[in-house]
């Protein structure tokens, strides 16, 4: 079984293979093009280079999996159009973080915690994990982010909010080995 997972489009665009229960290949759209991706922007050479990696070609594929927020309807079409022969699930956002992080990670249990900015109107998720099932504990919702707080500090550090709270983490790294 191929699943090709496809998530940020609103920004952050990326592609993911798994291959048989295996992560094959995971690639963002701006480190391939050197920019940012914007609304409804499909992140066309991610997958291309998953597909690629994987040794897999559209008619491979069995699932495409599509991450909330979806800016626009005919993203829906256009799948359909490129994968015929696949099934389109839409996956939750906090529950795509947390799925990320869980299925990819030693451990056969976990409780595991998701924060952000709130795009979907969420800013956080609890859940149990256990196997292959994950159950939502508990939600946090915007304006109650600490992903937005994050984005405030990293402003305030003059680095740009929503796009560089990377670079401020990094800097905890690098801090701490001095």
């Amino acid at each position: 079984m191929i699943i090709l997972g496809i998530g940020g489009l609103g920004g952050d665009a990326a592609a993911a293979i798994l291959k048989k229960g295996e992560l094959a290949a995971a690639v963002e759209e701006s480190k391939l093009t050197r920019r940012r991706t914007r609304g409804d922007e499909m992140p066309d050479r991610a997958i291309a280079t998953c597909l690629e990696l994987a040794g897999a070609d559209p008619t491979n594929v069995d699932t495409v999996a599509i991450v909330r927020p979806i800016p626009s309807n005919d993203i829906h079409l256009r799948l359909r159009a490129e994968f015929p022969a696949s099934r389109i699930v839409v996956v939750e956002h906090h529950q795509a973080h947390a799925a990320s992080a869980y299925y990819c990670s030693p451990f056969d249990e976990a409780t595991v915690l998701t924060l952000d900015r709130g795009a979907d109107g969420r800013s956080g998720s609890r859940w149990q994990a256990s196997g292959t099932q994950m159950t939502l504990d508990a939600e946090q919702y915007a304006p109650d982010s600490i992903g937005d707080l994050y984005g405030r500090v990293a402003d305030l550090l003059g680095f740009e909010a929503n796009v560089d709270e990377h670079k401020v983490q990094w800097l905890s790294v690098v801090a701490d080995h001095m």
